[in-house]
């Protein structure tokens, strides 16, 4: 492990990596090595390999691939629950890439639960806020379809046609909440919260621009069309576990990057397992596919070109979880609502530095909630769990959805989902920083499919990874 760190400062301060500091069979030589094995990841993996004869390698940190896809197996009713991403969209390759796998689909159905929304202040039941009725929320989405048709070409499946800067359509620069009023669309608000869980501390003031890519034609068509779709018979996550048994030796599970020097001929990097063992893979190009942080980026030996638009990106913490409470009855949601939402103003409803939503997973006899934390400021994986449990017990003091004394939070399984999102300024866009994120497609040898360079839905991702893959075997 010391060496691993020792390679990793030594890159940091610009010394080469010494390829001969490794024996022979710790060396890898590959045509394409992809950082990150999530849906982004493991979807270019397979059709490099399998579709393109492409050699590749993936490293993961995790002991698994799937990424934000979370599966918790409760022993107790031998059932699994989802509790990263719940259904899919038919857009791209996406029903395809389940049948590849022989994994059947079927429409994605959520089960009926009771909506009890909880002050955010004090979890006191918030019975003053009515929410827009479900017949008004779906005409505001159909109508937020119609007006944002005419962008899709420019904004799917990713940014590549982007508009000029000064070409920017000035209505998708301004505030959605601005844009929501003049177009009377206020209703869609709730399930934008829901679904696309946008606007963290207030929706109101995130360009619509922005609000677009959280929740773009695909989605918000799918969703008023009920095109979702999950695997029949199996969770999320047996597509991912299909993938690593297809994909076996190409994968290198809890490893991590700790040095790499990239330029124009292709790409060297040291890696780290879990056991402290380094490896040395020389690739011809490389596919990063987590967040591109400045954090996330730190062993790649970023240059001036590359740190600029990267640091520009706001931070989003997120934490998913599944939890025993038995002081909320089963098949209830609970919603953390901002106070300010009622008694109808819809749009404020996410005006609190943090947004709580406690899910029933609605197995009889079982107390388990699926749990979604995301704030709008940095937390820890300990401080977010702390904030949940106090949460709980406000509800418990507050009797907001029972008369029960119990405040017992009993985690099962906490995943961190941080991330980092598109808030720049009307200013920055019209100076180019979408050019500049994407100029560096190809740059030194690497390309980027994070999602936050397309859209944040899986069908959307693997759609973004297809129009990468031209451009990158084309220089290879």
């Amino acid at each position: 492990m010391w060496r691993a760190l020792l390679i990793g400062l030594f890159a940091a301060l610009g010394f080469a990596i010494d390829e001969s500091a490794f024996a022979p069979a710790d060396c890898i030589e590959k045509d394409v090595a992809i950082i990150g094995g999530g849906a982004s990841g493991t979807y270019a993996a397979v059709r490099l390999r399998e579709d393109l004869n492409k050699s590749i390698v993936v490293i993961e940190r995790d002991d698994h691939l799937g990424g934000h896809v979370n599966t918790y197996h409760d022993p107790a009713s031998n059932t699994d629950i989802d509790y990263g991403v719940l259904a899919y969209i038919r857009y791209g390759n996406s029903a395809a890439f389940f049948e590849r796998f022989d994994i059947p689909i079927t429409p994605y159905v959520s089960v009926p639960q009771t909506t009890v929304y909880a002050n955010s202040v004090d979890a006191s039941l918030l019975s003053s806020y009515m929410p827009p009725s479900f017949p008004d929320q779906l005409a505001a989405i159909q109508k937020w379809v119609n007006l944002t048709a005419p962008y899709t070409d420019r904004l799917l499946p990713a940014l590549w046609d982007f508009w000029a800067p000064e070409d920017i359509p000035e209505e998708l620069l301004m505030p959605f909440g601005e844009f929501a009023e003049r177009y009377d669309l206020e209703a869609m608000a709730p399930l934008l919260a829901v679904i696309a869980n946008v606007g963290v501390g207030g929706i109101k003031e995130v360009l619509t621009l922005y609000v677009y890519f959280a929740f773009g034609q695909p989605v918000a068509q799918g969703f008023l069309d009920g095109s979702f779709f999950q695997p029949m018979g199996y969770s999320n996550s047996e597509l991912y576990r299909r993938a690593l048994q297809l994909l076996k030796d190409d994968v290198m599970l809890q490893n991590h990057v700790v040095a790499a020097e990239r330029n124009d001929d292709g790409v060297k990097i040291v890696t780290c397992g879990a056991d402290g063992k380094e490896k040395l893979i020389k690739a011809k190009k490389l596919l990063f596919t987590p967040p591109p942080s400045l954090g996330n980026l730190a062993p790649f030996d970023l240059d001036a070109k590359e740190t600029a638009p990267y640091s520009t990106w706001t931070g989003a913490y997120t934490l998913a979880a599944v939890a025993r409470i038995p002081d909320i009855p089963e098949n209830t949601t609970v919603l953390f609502t901002a106070p300010d939402a009622a008694p109808s103003n819809t749009l404020n409803i996410r005006d609190w530095p943090y947004s709580l939503s406690l899910a029933s997973a609605a197995i009889p006899g079982e107390d388990l909630f699926e749990i979604l934390l995301s704030t709008n400021y940095s937390i820890s994986h300990e401080d977010g769990q702390k904030l949940i449990m106090d949460a709980v017990q406000n509800l418990t003091t507050t009797h907001a959805v029972s008369n029960s004394t119990d405040s017992t939070v009993e985690f099962r399984e906490v995943v961190d989902h941080n991330s980092v999102l598109w808030r720049q300024s009307p200013e920055q866009l019209k100076a180019g920083i979408v050019q500049d994120v994407y100029s560096l497609q190809g740059y030194r040898s690497t390309y980027y499919g994070a999602s936050l360079l397309a859209q944040d839905y899986t069908g959307n991702v693997w759609a973004f990874v297809d129009t990468i893959l031209p451009r990158m075997l084309s220089d290879l």
